[in-house]
């Protein structure tokens, strides 16, 4: 009996001993896959300090107004890649990362709107990026240039809402939180498999959002090598405390010229059913509707034949929303 329990010992000693090796040997090839993918798709603009972090700004193109490209959330620079290089043909324009997406590095303290808004004030200004400004927000992005522009209002030329989070979104579709948690479950799933490396072994199994070539290669570096999902759980966890921090400031602009674009069509959130879609559909459209009234001078596009990144599906609207307020703004 003992001589069978000293050899049980030695097996279960020897295969413990084999699964630290062989972790050991998949974590080192983890990070060597990491470091050549970021390696392969460097930062494509410049990293600049805000205060004992750097965030990523790229910018091209010459002109005043400066147009500036605010993603929505979880979302980084590249999502622009079909709408930057356009705007840059007729005047200067900067795409930014949050903090702790895309090449940026992550910030202390919690992931706040008004933090958020400060650090990209922070960042124009360490950046030398001059104003006035003509901005264009994504989904949360939205919120945050409503935010922004409520804060530094003497620096804004025209807003461009592009299918923009309302602030009152949780609120009246109260099912939406369900989608969000649903979403932080994935994210969590992956945030250890990403850290440990075993993403970056397979990035072409990150699917394709309708990027070009290069951007595609880089939004998947991003993904995979970094630690994107820790940052998407921050932001999404935060995500219906912010848009009510945003809607408590009460905005409203004026004559400040103002277009929103909303989607076509509707694709369908996880977590909802057929009668919960349907009624979070027919409300988004509703407050979307309702963002007109944050300026006297407004009008709304819908983008009929997009769903929610309309900067992906049809750029060349968001192209002409923007550059229509480039050229009234001169």
């Amino acid at each position: 009996m003992n001589r069978f329990w000293k050899w049980t010992k030695r097996i279960v000693t020897g295969l413990l001993i084999l699964l630290l090796i062989s972790g050991a040997l998949t974590y080192a090839a983890g990070g060597v896959a990491k470091s050549n993918l970021l390696r392969a798709n460097p930062a494509p603009g410049q990293l600049v300090d805000v205060g004992g972090f750097k965030m990523h700004i790229p910018c091209t193109g010459e002109g005043s107004p400066t147009v500036i490209l605010i993603s929505g959330l979880d979302d980084f620079s590249i999502v622009w890649s079909r709408v930057q290089p356009e705007i840059a043909r007729t005047t200067h324009v900067c795409s930014y990362d949050r903090a702790g997406l895309g090449w940026s590095e992550f910030a202390p303290g919690p992931r706040t709107s008004r933090g958020m808004v400060k650090e990209l004030h922070g960042l124009l200004v360490n950046a030398g990026v001059e104003g006035p400004y003509v901005i264009a927000g994504h989904s949360f992005g939205g919120a945050l240039a409503e935010l922004y522009i409520h804060t530094y209002p003497d620096e804004i030329l025209g807003l461009v809402l592009v299918d923009s989070a309302p602030t009152n979104l949780f609120n009246r579709v109260p099912v939406w939180s369900r989608a969000i948690e649903q979403k932080l479950g994935f994210y969590r799933t992956l945030a250890p498999l990403s850290s440990f490396g075993l993403l970056a072994f397979a990035p072409n199994k990150i699917p394709n959002r309708g990027f070009p070539d290069d951007a595609l290669a880089q939004y998947r570096a991003i993904s995979v090598a970094t630690d994107y999902y820790q940052a998407g759980i921050a932001e999404n966890e935060l995500f219906a405390s912010n848009l009510a921090e945003v809607g408590s400031a009460n905005i409203a602009f004026g004559d400040l010229p103002l277009i929103v674009l909303s989607r076509g069509r509707w694709d369908a959130m996880p977590g909802l059913t057929e009668e919960e879609n349907a009624q979070a559909r027919q409300a988004w459209s509703d407050m979307q509707a309702e963002l007109l009234k944050l300026s006297r001078i407004s009008k709304q596009i819908i983008a009929e034949a997009s769903e929610h990144s309309i900067q992906l599906d049809q750029s060349d609207l968001v192209i002409e929303a923007i550059l229509e307020l480039v050229h009234t703004s001169r």
